[in-house]
């Protein structure tokens, strides 16, 4: 210990109070000295790692702004599929489309009886 201790230079430095505070909370939650939290705060710091650079902050800003285009016009694409979907299951259920279905393929079999009998025999049990 006492060749650490030689190494050791005492300094004084001002700090608002809720830092002093703070300090205090992490020393105990830490069990290690206040001014082990110090230390450890001086190595873990890294200048080159804040703040994010202007330019960076921008990069950021227009990819978000670009992703946010992407959502709302992918939410756009949602709700006119919605949309178009409510308005087809409204169709089924009010019957129009199974009446106009209906007569069209009565049209049709009346045009067509030999094609008729053909899916009639086509579907018609086994012998």
């Amino acid at each position: 210990m006492e060749k650490r201790a030689e190494r050791l230079i005492r300094q004084q430095y001002l700090v608002p109070r809720r830092s002093v505070v703070k300090l205090k909370e992490l020393s105990k939650a830490e069990r290690v000295s206040a001014t082990e939290i110090v230390r450890r705060a001086i190595d873990a710091y890294d200048p080159a790692a804040v703040p994010v650079p202007p330019q960076d902050e921008a990069a950021a800003v227009d990819l978000m702004e670009g992703l946010h285009g992407q959502l709302r016009a992918l939410l756009e694409r949602i709700d006119a599929g919605l949309a178009e979907l409510t308005k087809r299951h409204e169709s089924l259920a009010d019957g129009k489309l199974r009446r106009k279905v209906r007569r069209e393929t009565e049209e049709w079999a009346s045009r067509n009886p030999e094609a008729l009998a053909g899916l009639a025999e086509l579907f018609a049990p086994a012998r």
